[in-house]
């Protein structure tokens, strides 16, 4: 078994997989204070907790958007499966046509994104990620990433517009949001829903003006991902685990 773990602002996901299948998904918090033997701990309790014993894992695969933690779990992953983890990183396997300037800045949850939709789809594609930041990635038809966009998160720029000013209120995302908010809590989530579909639909729009009208949209991310989608007219295919699968594959490739 292979354990992949991705390291977040907000969390740390983890996926376990044997023979091309996931048997667990699980996360826990992100704490830029904890020590490897304390994340080792938590890791191994979780995985428990969902009937997966780390004696039996063979290896892991790691990839980190946050610098500060990714030695400490790479330390902690090594204590649960005896081994040193691959970390995504430049130098490594992927297989990717990188067609972007300065390599060595590209983000490990873009490539295992990428990594992980090329196996699964035919391109051109649009790849986006609903995540603290919301990503767009452009696959061409050659299967070659010729680029991306970033944006704040859904729930980053919601934090901040409620804590920039004293007369906002605190309010949560909603997929049921009325698009004629009658008050300030309602008119805000009006316009996290609606405005986050409208960038969506923008975005795709001109992705696909570079890409070609064939051009699928693949989301990826949590729980509000699939919730946007959901709330969003585009035919978008929904992938929850994609960075996990692309992490598995990445460790695969990268074995002697």
């Amino acid at each position: 078994m292979v354990l992949t773990i991705h390291i977040d602002n907000r969390e740390i996901s983890l996926g376990v997989y044997e023979g091309g299948n996931q048997q667990a998904s699980s996360s826990i918090g992100t704490d830029l204070c904890g020590t490897s033997d304390q994340y080792a701990a938590a890791m191994q309790g979780v995985l428990a907790f969902h009937g997966i014993q780390t004696a039996y894992l063979d290896g892991a695969a790691l990839s980190s958007v946050v610098p500060a933690l990714t030695h400490t779990l790479k330390k902690a992953a090594q204590r649960l499966c005896g081994k040193t983890p691959l970390v995504v990183e430049a130098g490594i396997k992927t297989g990717l046509n990188l067609r972007l300037d300065n390599l060595g800045t590209v983000g490990s949850d873009f490539i295992c994104n990428a990594a992980a939709a090329l196996k699964r789809f035919q391109p051109p594609f649009v790849l986006i990620q609903l995540a603290g930041a919301t990503t767009f990635t452009a696959i061409d038809a050659s299967g070659a990433l010729i680029g991306r966009s970033i944006l704040p998160g859904v729930e980053s720029s919601l934090e901040h517009l409620c804590k920039s000013s004293a007369q906002l209120p605190d309010v949560s995302f909603d997929p049921k949001a009325m698009l004629l908010g009658r008050g300030t809590g309602d008119a805000i989530r009006s316009g996290i829903l609606y405005g986050t579909i409208s960038m969506l639909e923008g975005m795709l729009a001109r992705y696909r003006g570079v890409l070609g009208e064939q051009a699928k949209a693949i989301v990826t991310g949590g729980s509000l991902a699939k919730t946007v989608c959901r709330c969003w007219s585009e035919e978008a295919v929904y992938q929850s685990h994609l960075l996990h699968q692309g992490l598995y594959l990445l460790y695969l490739k990268n074995q002697k």
